[in-house]
């Protein structure tokens, strides 16, 4: 399913949460090219410092860096915000999810990488 944005996309403030610059300002670029005001942040640690409640519409987290701190990081939102829109940035072959941590990963990603999530969630 693709989303597209429209001109309702101005106004909005978005968090990026992600290890690889690259990446980061790619995504940053495309939401910016639609008037989304995009804050970016390395890691979870600087993450936590620059979320508050009520402020950003939508969290980007990616879990393939580091994904206990990333856990770490979404559970905070959860216990402050639960109404929080926060997507999870997995890779292939689903790229973004919105559920975490069972449905993370995608049925057809290796067994290890299913486990080794199943597992960070559950600690």
């Amino acid at each position: 399913m693709w989303c597209s944005l429209t001109p309702s996309a101005s106004n909005k403030n978005v968090l990026i949460v992600a290890g690889n610059g690259a990446a980061q300002n790619a995504r940053a670029e495309v939401l910016r090219s639609y008037g989304v005001e995009v804050h970016c942040a390395k890691d979870s640690v600087e993450a936590a410092l620059l979320w508050v409640p009520d402020f950003f519409n939508l969290v980007l987290l990616d879990m393939r860096h580091k994904p206990k701190d990333a856990l770490a990081f979404w559970r905070l939102i959860r216990r402050q915000d639960p109404k929080q829109r926060i997507f999870f940035l997995v890779g292939p072959p689903h790229y973004i999810s919105a559920t975490c941590p069972d449905e993370v990963v995608g049925s057809r990603a290796p067994a290890k990488k299913v486990q080794a999530v199943r597992i960070v969630a559950s600690a």
